[in-house]
């Protein structure tokens, strides 16, 4: 067993779970706020861009957390050097952002049967660069394995996020859904100013010398080597993500089907379903967010031994820690639906796709495993794999008639194609 006492990992992770505990409970608190003024048509409208929005966040943060956290862990470098480094890459990948998404956005409004989206979609752009900069910042305080604070700016922008929606929502209900659904965007932007000012102000104090700042080709290189397989990762997922809605309101329209009630379906399962389930990732999140500097530098040096028992007791506390919340979940679901979102819809949807979400729980701990072994590659070859695979049978479902259960059938393939993919990968390394 790992030596709890005085361990840094232990201790971090802690941090994590208990400030990723509170942040997820006022996040549930948000969520019945905004679902209950918004109500069922707003939540519906938000849900068919939220893979868009997804899609952008993920190019916006070009896996700098994760880059930046293995490169920060190293002390290889000045801080200072590499945070303007790192800051100097974010603006140019932001820019070149913030134009792609202004010339596509009517095109992706249209392919979503709203051509109304393009207003919110324009909005994401002004999350861009605030979103870059704070995805540097945690990177760079988690590699130092300072966790407390980025926890800690988590639980403030879901404080800030419930006081927008109480205190400015309502004013926008009082408007056309589509302004309601910006309002949404622009709260996210809101908070991440708050972010930045927090962290900013913990890594002056406490990381930042008086170097001059210079651009370092080698610091660049090291953060590209790392962010381009990493974001590509990413980017498979979130273009899958992007593609569902889309896929899914073309087919099953042609299928005879109606749009709201695709619109209404599909909102029920991304907004509600999902995200219940999906809670209990905040600890694996948390735990792998814990192991990436501290198993990346076991793997550096070679302690092959150690970094497999820290990984296998990680994998397992996921897992377990996921399996408690999901028989929670499981025993209670209309009354957790109910209490949360003030509705008891899609409990047949819970039921089907609920346990399959175990092995979903491992996979941010296997997935930064493979980052801290070099496997980025792999992981990107993975996700090729499984989009394909998912989509492939999104699409033949629903073209078979299925309905609107071939979403449910492609997310369970997805699931466990992409862990079994992963956990193959990890036990075919030979080191021991």
């Amino acid at each position: 067993m790992i030596k709890f006492r005085n361990n840094k990992l232990f201790k971090n992770i802690i941090i994590l779970l208990v400030a990723g505990g509170m942040s997820k409970i006022l996040g549930m608190i948000s969520k019945v706020i905004y679902t209950r003024i918004a109500g069922i048509n707003v939540v519906a409208i938000y849900t068919l861009i939220t893979p868009t929005l997804m899609l952008i966040i993920t190019l916006t943060q070009f896996s700098f957390p994760i880059s930046i956290s293995k490169i920060s862990s190293m002390d290889k470098y000045d801080n200072k050097n590499l945070l303007f480094n790192a800051y100097t890459l974010g603006v140019i990948v932001d820019i070149i952002l913030i134009i792609l998404i202004l010339l596509i956005s009517p095109l992706i409004a249209s392919a979503l049967n709203n051509n109304e989206l393009k207003i919110p979609i324009n909005f994401i752009c002004l999350i861009v660069i605030p979103t870059t900069i704070s995805s540097i910042q945690r990177g760079f305080l988690h590699g130092k394995e300072d966790m407390f604070m980025p926890s800690i700016t988590n639980i403030i922008e879901e404080i800030i996020k419930i006081i927008l929606i109480v205190v400015i929502l309502p004013y926008f209900i009082l408007k056309e859904n589509i302004y309601v659904v910006s309002a949404l965007i622009l709260f996210n932007i809101i908070t991440e100013f708050f972010t930045i000012l927090i962290l900013n102000n913990r890594i002056k104090k406490v990381y930042i010398k008086k170097e001059k700042n210079k651009i370092d080709k080698k610091i660049i290189k090291e953060i590209l080597k790392i962010n381009i397989p990493t974001t590509l990762v990413r980017l498979i997922s979130s273009i899958g993500f992007f593609l569902e809605p889309i896929i899914l309101t073309k087919t099953l329209i042609s299928s005879g089907l109606s749009y709201k009630f695709i619109t209404v379906e599909y909102g029920i399962i991304n907004s509600y379903i999902i995200p219940l389930l999906s809670m209990p990732t905040f600890f694996s999140v948390a735990i792998a967010s814990a192991l990436l500097p501290n198993i990346t530098k076991l793997y550096y040096n070679k302690k092959y031994k150690l970094f497999n028992k820290k990984l296998y007791i990680l994998m397992m506390l996921s897992m377990l820690i996921g399996f408690i919340c999901l028989g929670i979940i499981l025993t209670f679901p209309k009354q957790i639906l109910t209490l949360v979102y003030n509705i008891n819809l899609g409990v047949n949807y819970l039921y089907l796709i609920g346990p399959f979400f175990i092995i979903l729980y491992m996979q941010p701990t296997l997935s930064v495993a493979m980052q801290a072994m070099d496997k980025t590659n792999d992981l990107l070859k993975i996700s090729i794999i499984s989009m394909i695979i998912k989509y492939t049978a999104l699409y033949i479902m629903c073209k078979s008639n299925l309905g609107i259960s071939s979403l449910l059938y492609s997310i369970i393939i997805g699931i466990i194609v992409t862990t079994s993919l992963m956990m193959i990968k990890i036990l075919k390394r030979k080191e021991n």
